[in-house]
């Protein structure tokens, strides 16, 4: 594992580490909101389940996942400089 590492350019590994923040992040903060949800469509029963209503009801977790990608990827422009 030290080998792959010491042989893979800098920008291929800072990519890689991004990358897989970014995915669990996103699984993390996608399985957060479909739980809220569900959460809030089992205190209002006669809510209908749109796109639209998931989208306003759960901007808080995509402000902040939209948020988190764009530190993520300032740090990977510190990184790269």
């Amino acid at each position: 594992m030290k080998e792959i590492l010491e042989t893979m350019p800098r920008i291929e590994l800072a990519l890689i580490i991004i990358g897989t923040a970014a995915l669990m992040l996103g699984i993390i903060f996608g399985y957060a909101m479909i739980h809220e949800y569900r959460m809030y469509l089992e205190e209002h029963r006669k809510a209908r389940i749109t796109f639209r209503d998931f989208f306003k009801q759960e901007q808080f977790y995509i402000f902040l996942f939209l948020v988190s990608i764009f530190i993520m990827s300032l740090n990977l422009l510190y990184f790269l400089e």
